[in-house]
C-alpha cells in the first residue's frame, strides 16, 4: 500500500474506535433548566432545547450510522462481487438468473425498499443496512461482471484452466485481485450514498425515537431551530458532509482509477 493508503485506513480505524468508545455523558439525560447552552468543559457543543448533550448525541447517531454503512456495504460488497464473476464465468442459464436479480434491484430504488421494510417492520440500523445492502448489491453485480469479462480472454486466465484450478480457487485468488481496487472506488462511492439515504430516512419521521438519536433525527427535531439556534442544524449536518468526504477520499486512495496489475502466481 502506499503511503496515503495506510495514512487514510489509519484515520479511519482512529475515526471508528472514537465513535464508539470516546467519554460521552447518557443521550437519555435531560436537564429543562439548562436548554440551549453554548459549548462549555460540561457540554463540549453545548446543550439542545430538552438539555441533552449534543456531543453525546453525535457519537451515538454516528456509531448507529457506522453500522448501516458496514452491514450495507459487506453485504452488496461481497455478494455483489461474487455473484458477479460467478455470472462471467458461468454458462448462459445462471448469467441470466443473476442479471435479471440484479436488475430487479436496480428497478426498485433502495431508498423506497428501506421506506417500506421500515414501515412493515420498523426502523433500526441492522433492518436499514440490511435493506440498503441488498438494494445496492445489483450495481456491484455489474460492475464485477463488466471487470471480469475483461479477464476471461487473458491469458493467465486459460492458463489456471488448463492446469484444472478450482474454480472458486479461479475467481477468489486470480480475477478478484484484479478487480477489487475498482471495486473499492465504487464501494466509497455507495458507502457515502448510503450514509446520506440513511439520514434521509431518518429525517422523513422513520427514525424519530429520541432515545436512539441518528443524524438525520437530530436533524429533523432542530429544523425548527434554525433561526434561533442555527448550531443545533450546523452540528449534525457538518458531521455527514465530514463522514461523506471520507468515504470519497479513503477509497479513492486504493488506486481503483488506475488499471490493476494482472497477477501470476
Amino acid at each position: 500500500m502506499s503511503r496515503r493508503q495506510k495514512v487514510m485506513i489509519a484515520l479511519f480505524t482512529v475515526f471508528v474506535l472514537f465513535l464508539l468508545f470516546a467519554p460521552r455523558q447518557s443521550i437519555l439525560k435531560t436537564d429543562v433548566l439548562h436548554t440551549y447552552e453554548g459549548p462549555s468543559r460540561a457540554h463540549l457543543l453545548g446543550t439542545d432545547n430538552l438539555g441533552r448533550d449534543v456531543w453525546s448525541l453525535l457519537l451515538a447517531g454516528g456509531a448507529r450510522t457506522l453500522e448501516v454503512v458496514f452491514l450495507a456495504g459487506g453485504i452488496s460488497f461481497f455478494a455483489g462481487t461474487t455473484l458477479g464473476m460467478i455470472a462471467a464465468f458461468q454458462g448462459k442459464a445462471v448469467r441470466g438468473i443473476i442479471q435479471l436479480a440484479a436488475d430487479f434491484t436496480l428497478v426498485v430504488p433502495s431508498f423506497i425498499m428501506a421506506m417500506v421494510f421500515s414501515a412493515l417492520f420498523g426502523f433500526s440500523p441492522a433492518g436499514a443496512g440490511v435493506i440498503f445492502g441488498i438494494g445496492n448489491m445489483g450495481q456491484y453485480v455489474n460492475q464485477a461482471y463488466d471487470l471480469s469479462e475483461g479477464l476471461k480472454s487473458r491469458e493467465f486466465i486459460d492458463a489456471e484452466r488448463v492446469v484444472g484450478l478450482g474454480k472458486w480457487r479461479l475467481l477468489f485468488f486470480h480475477v478478484l485481485p484484479n478487480i477489487y481496487r475498482q471495486l473499492l472506488v465504487f464501494l466509497g462511492n455507495r458507502a457515502a450514498g448510503v450514509v446520506v439515504q440513511y439520514a434521509g430516512l431518518a429525517f422523513i419521521g422513520l427514525g424519530t425515537d429520541i432515545t436512539n438519536p441518528d443524524w438525520g433525527t437530530l436533524l429533523y427535531q432542530y429544523r425548527a431551530y434554525l433561526t434561533t439556534d442555527p448550531a443545533l442544524v450546523l452540528y449534525p449536518t457538518a458531521a455527514i458532509a465530514v463522514l461523506v468526504l471520507f468515504f470519497h477520499f479513503m477509497f479513492d486512495s486504493t488506486g481503483g482509477r488506475e488499471e490493476a496489475e494482472t497477477i501470476y502466481d
